[in-house]
């Protein structure tokens, strides 16, 4: 496991879904001595009626994580996230040796007798279920980023609660497609801070826009995606926002 955890919220199977996720991971990732994916599927027990957890069972549910990491996590099983979905909470894991998953899995939920589990492994050299399945989109990686740094700003001493200029960065591999970018970006009430061409240091060409915004957690995501949209839209990439501290 590394130190960079982080979660995001997206619909699986038309159901909310919350992944918890070792973003770290994909940097080393697959890992050719640890070829097969297991996991453990855990049956909450009080989940609120949207089928995610709830308060009254975060306690137990960090218990029973706890538990399972400090039991099953070594040197040949390594811990990568968890999906909470539709009323169940998935950990998953990759592991070099399958055939004795089961039972030290039942090993340690002898301490949790009141849950009901399953638990199983399959074949995956390529990680397929950490990439495709619990590593986020670009699009979710973005809102993911969106609050790192609203919590930044929080941890300076912003209340995220007055309006102020946000600039936002954006790459392109030509000046059409920036152009097109910055065109439909107007429309939506952003400006022009800045446009730079290819020089020595740098062989793309990139747009700085601002927009009087808040950068409040709860919508942020609507200031940030539609222009990471449109810079995917015209095959460019957007580079994330940055605020000055207002408090």
């Amino acid at each position: 496991m590394t130190d960079d955890w982080d979660f995001y919220f997206l619909q699986v199977d038309d159901k909310p879904a919350s992944i918890y996720v070792d973003l770290g991971a994909h940097d080393f990732a697959p890992n050719p001595k640890l070829p097969h994916m297991a996991y453990v599927r855990l049956h909450m027990r009080e989940p609120r009626d949207d089928g995610l957890s709830s308060r009254a069972e975060f306690d137990a549910l960090v218990s029973v994580e706890d538990a399972l990491t400090a039991s099953l996590v070594n040197v040949e099983t390594q811990y990568v996230g968890r999906c909470t979905t539709d009323s169940c909470r998935d950990f998953f894991f990759y592991v070099s040796h399958p055939q004795a998953w089961s039972s030290r899995v039942a090993a340690c939920m002898l301490s949790f007798d009141c849950y009901k589990y399953e638990a199983d492994t399959r074949e995956e050299p390529d990680w397929s279920s950490y990439f495709s399945y619990l590593y986020p989109s670009d699009a979710d990686r973005q809102t993911i980023e969106n609050r790192r740094v609203c919590e930044a700003l929080k941890r300076n001493g912003d209340k995220l609660s007055e309006p102020r200029e946000i600039d936002h960065w954006a790459y392109f591999a030509d000046a059409k497609s920036l152009t097109a970018y910055v065109e439909e970006a107007l429309q939506l009430g952003f400006k022009v801070r800045a446009i730079s061409a290819p020089d020595d240091t740098r062989d793309n060409h990139s747009a700085q826009l601002w927009r009087s915004d808040i950068p409040a957690l709860n919508s942020i995501d609507d200031v940030t995606l539609p222009l990471f949209n449109l810079a995917a839209k015209n095959g460019g990439e957007y580079d994330g926002w940055e605020s000055i501290v207002v408090s």
